[in-house]
């Protein structure tokens, strides 16, 4: 039977998660169909900037909702020149796009198609302009190709999490080599992105928070991909997730 990570939870962990998720639907039903309406803004807002930065606004509100929870980001000024970014990300816990709000960066997100198929949350992310992918088909996949390329077109950059799933105990997964490839097709730099302590406020396979979380976010140096061809994704690929990985062991150990 489906225990939803409660089994030898203390109660008050429960009762203070039940309720935090209500306040995440609550604050999600109040803030969301405002943004809905505001839909023919894509109109004279084709990027969907004003729809991006409700959104990440509404995210750092949300873990607002506990004093206890913080969320720190260093290296904002790898991003403010030279854009747009492949940015790729490592996945520990459903929180990490919460902490990513925390980058004040104009971002489209590639995610699950389960996740765009949630009423009211998933209808804001496609007004938003969020890119989904069906897990498992081509035909999804080449579509999130063109989506994900168009946006770099225009000038915005796109966040890709290459390990596809979120690992058990917080390790760091193989990469998928689709970020890289993008990135090297469309001549535009990785960014990697480093987060440490998601998974402590929220593990998987379970509905309760943390009482006490302290997110960190790394943003490091660019790597270029002007002059790699394809056949240089792999090596591109297993360059930034070893300088992930160093990162992540650095804060994860309680390092600078």
């Amino acid at each position: 039977m489906e225990t939803f990570g409660l089994r030898g939870a203390r109660a008050s962990d429960v009762v203070r998660s039940a309720l935090v998720w209500s306040g995440l639907a609550g604050v999600v039903l109040v803030a969301v169909p405002p943004m809905l309406l505001g839909y023919p803004l894509v109109l004279v807002d084709p990027n969907r900037a004003l729809a991006d930065s409700y959104l990440r606004t509404l995210g750092r509100a949300l873990v607002g909702l506990n004093p206890h929870w913080k969320v720190t980001v260093e290296g904002r000024e790898h991003l403010e020149h030279g854009g747009p970014y492949v940015i790729v990300v490592n996945h520990q816990s459903l929180v990490d796009l919460l902490a990513m709000c925390f980058l004040h960066h104009p971002v489209k997100y590639l995610g699950k198609q389960s996740v765009f198929d949630v009423p009211v949350f998933g209808w804001a992310l496609r007004v938003a302009g969020e890119i989904p992918v069906e897990r498992g088909s081509r035909t999804s996949g080449s579509r999130a190709r063109e989506r994900i390329s168009a946006w770099l077109e225009r000038g915005v950059s796109v966040a890709i999490f290459p390990e596809g799933t979120r690992s058990d105990d917080g390790s760091m997964g193989r990469f998928k080599l689709g970020a890289f490839e993008l990135a090297i097709a469309t001549g535009r730099p990785i960014v990697p992105v480093v987060l440490a302590g998601a998974r402590d406020l929220l593990p998987k396979r379970t509905v309760v928070f943390a009482r006490d979380a302290h997110v960190r976010v790394r943003v490091l140096p660019p790597s270029p991909t002007a002059g790699l061809t394809a056949a240089d994704a792999g090596e591109l690929a297993s360059d930034v997730r070893a300088r992930m990985q160093a990162a992540l062991d650095v804060m994860e150990g309680g390092g600078p």
